[in-house]
């Protein structure tokens, strides 16, 4: 409470009584920099040691937010307030926002918790305090905390809204927190309208849309893909010896054999070794491994070219060659000892840019064994690197830069423009719009978890006939409490057997297909689960998931 409207018109009736007081004071210059409440600007010694500019000061306006964006343009980041509850604390955030106010006094807080909490919002935003002065009184001594509760690392991409409170509202905030506490009479203000009456209506559809707009943004936000990045530094010079296997009959093939011959130039000294599809066997490759490496003190690395090895082979069936041999090679590496990285090279099996395309769909699946080795075998393991179908000389460099560098980078696509190398960005929102279909949905793995979800869903979002395929099909165990629940929802569902690895199979799923609902979608939800560590896996255990 105070006597007087201080800095109003009201103060000039005390003006020449106040004049002759301060004009008997003593002033000095200001020892650290002073930003003045009269004018918005720093002040100089002159001012602040001149009674008149106290007079001016209590008859006119406090220009606050003037000084506090002054300070800022300063370079101030933090402003601790030492005055009475924090209150130009709160004027300053709202005048300028990204700097931080802390106070130390409080009405209704202890002092020393007061202070305490804020000189740490200072501190944690990485300004500095004198923590042994200030604990100096209570002299404290340190003991030692235990490590492994700041032992770890956060792997998943953080998010903007994890920021919380902190983010400023928009200037619409008001707007839409009406629409969602359903408070016709605070929208009618907010909208300058005469009364609520003509808002009842409209509410309850603004509410729903707007949380609806809320749980999109949320699901858009756990969404992903691939990018591919430029990648500077990637270089350096092959030295010592290297194996490179090679598909046998290809060594020489024209694009196996630049690669070999630039790999030569960049320095290493080759050990060649060709494997044929007959030898995908892990004890056949131990003994090929044994046999070359023979007289070797040591290798610096490991390249492998078999992704290249084209087509199936009759002891495979669905199982690429390159991938087999791959498999065998990878678990043959270990069982010799040799600890140096594997590098796996593929031709035309990612598209870095939206001009590139897959050009062989059977060396994709060797990047999938790649990410799984990168895991499990971290200490003898480089990475794959995909080069294009045309390969020069300096392509081959740029390998060689690759399995060179000491980059920590396993995934790596070389192309004329450059290395890049493979990142998990945030995907672009959809922007909106809900998927509605009709007619017939087929779900394959129809009646497994997942299957019976997306089968309730689908009649949710307008399916008129749900038909789901499996290999037990009306057999499997919870088809008939799905049937009740689908028909409670006004829709079909059809259930029946079939494995859909086998085409015949599907082909008559498909001609069953009522004319009158015809097939607009399928949801494949159906696989093969037959997993294992590397070292565990085999051919035949890849050919029953392919």
């Amino acid at each position: 409470r105070v006597s007087h409207a201080f800095h109003s018109p009201l103060m000039e009736p005390m003006l020449a009584e106040f004049r002759q007081v301060v004009e008997r004071l003593t002033y000095e210059a200001p020892r650290i920099a002073l930003v003045s409440n009269l004018t918005g600007e720093l002040a100089t010694a002159r001012e602040v040691c001149d009674p008149e500019y106290w007079v001016r000061h209590v008859r006119e306006a406090v220009r606050f937010a003037d000084g506090v964006t002054r300070l800022a343009a300063l370079g101030v980041t933090a402003c601790l307030e030492l005055g009475p509850d924090g209150v130009l604390s709160g004027m300053g955030q709202e005048s300028v926002p990204e700097l931080l106010f802390s106070t130390v006094l409080r009405k209704d807080r202890d002092e020393s918790g007061s202070l305490l909490e804020g000189l740490a919002q200072v501190f944690v935003q990485g300004h500095g305090v004198d923590w042994a002065a200030f604990l100096a009184p209570s002299r404290p001594r340190r003991v030692e905390l235990p490590t492994y509760a700041f032992q770890r690392e956060r792997y998943w991409m953080g998010s903007a809204s994890e920021a919380g409170d902190d983010i400023p509202k928009t200037t619409d905030s008001g707007f839409w927190d009406a629409v969602e506490r359903g408070d016709a009479s605070e929208l009618a203000d907010l909208l300058a309208l005469p009364g609520d009456e003509s808002l009842t209506a409209v509410l309850p559809a603004l509410s729903a849309w707007r949380r609806q707009d809320r749980e999109r943004s949320a699901v858009e936000g756990w969404r992903y893909r691939v990018a591919w990045s430029s990648l500077a530094g990637v270089s350096g010079v092959l030295s010592g010896a290297w194996l490179v296997v090679v598909p046998a009959g290809l060594a020489g093939d024209a694009w196996v054999g630049e690669c070999v011959r630039g790999l030569a130039r960049s320095g290493a000294r080759l050990v060649m070794l060709e494997l044929d599809a007959d030898e995908s066997g892990r004890e056949r490759i131990v003994e090929r491994l044994r046999d070359v490496l023979d007289g070797e003190a040591g290798l610096a690395g490991v390249v492998s070219l078999l992704a290249v090895a084209s087509g199936r082979d009759a002891v495979f069936g669905s199982v690429p060659v390159g991938l087999a041999l791959t498999l065998g090679l990878v678990q043959a590496l270990g069982d010799v000892g040799v600890e140096v990285p594997l590098w796996c090279v593929t031709r035309g099996a990612v598209a870095v840019s939206d001009s590139e395309r897959v050009i062989d769909l059977d060396q994709v699946q060797l990047w999938g064994l790649g990410r799984v080795a990168g895991l499990e075998l971290a200490g003898r393991w480089g990475g794959v690197v995909d080069l294009p179908e045309v390969v020069d000389a300096r392509l081959v460099g740029r390998l060689a830069g690759v399995l060179a560098s000491r980059e920590a980078e396993g995934e790596v696509a070389v192309r004329a423009a450059g290395v890049f190398g493979r990142r998990v960005v945030r995907a672009a929102g959809s922007g909106g719009g809900s998927w509605r279909v009709s007619g017939t949905v087929l779900v394959t793995g129809g009646t497994g978890g997942v299957g019976r979800h997306v089968a309730r869903w689908l009649v949710g979002v307008g399916a008129e006939h749900v038909l789901l395929a499996s290999r037990r099909g009306p057999a499997a165990d919870g088809v008939r409490e799905l049937e009740a629940q689908v028909a409670e929802l006004g829709a079909r569902l059809s259930v029946v057997a079939c494995d859909v690895g086998d085409r015949d199979a599907v082909a008559g799923v498909l001609a069953g297909v009522p004319a009158e609902v015809p097939l607009t979608a399928v949801v494949h939800a159906a696989g093969v689960l037959d997993d294992g560590v590397l070292d565990g896996l085999s051919v035949e255990r890849f050919e029953r998931v392919l």
